[in-house]
């Protein structure tokens, strides 16, 4: 990956809708040439794919919330991940250091639906212990690889 490669991965996290021609433009290379490194990034799996960002609480998901979860002796990770993941509330989860074994990330509609989220998690998923978070403000910063 060169630096032409870096400030096209740049572009793409900024707008992944940017054309070859607005890409080609911005970095001095023809589309032809952007498509070319393009799905060269692709095929080198650098870049993964592309998605739309959605607005969760648009769409009556506005309750977030980081749930810690410590698992059951009994309960391996590819269990608990099986059973988090098939939840509809489950936004991302992390196998993570300290206390605490997974972090999860959920959005749900509201207290009911947080509370049958942590339940499930506790009841079918294998957590021993978890402590919740509600999360009053986020924001992500934009992924870039450097220049």
């Amino acid at each position: 990956m060169d630096t032409t490669d870096r400030k096209i991965v740049d572009l793409l996290v900024e707008n992944g809708r940017a054309t070859h021609t607005e890409i080609g433009r911005a970095v001095g290379l023809s589309p032809h040439a952007i498509a070319d490194r393009i799905r060269r990034l692709l095929a080198s799996g650098v870049i993964t794919g592309f998605t739309a960002l959605v607005d969760l609480g648009s769409i009556g998901r506005g309750l977030e919330a980081l749930v810690d979860v410590r698992l059951l002796s009994s309960t391996t990770p590819e269990q608990f991940e099986r059973v988090a993941f098939g939840l509809p509330t489950v936004q991302s989860v992390a196998f993570v250091t300290g206390r605490f074994d997974y972090q999860v990330q959920v959005a749900c509609d509201d207290a009911d639906d947080l509370d049958h989220t942590v339940r499930t998690l506790r009841q079918r998923a294998g957590a021993a212990v978890t402590e919740t978070r509600i999360v009053l403000r986020s924001r992500s910063a934009p992924t870039r690889i450097g220049r």
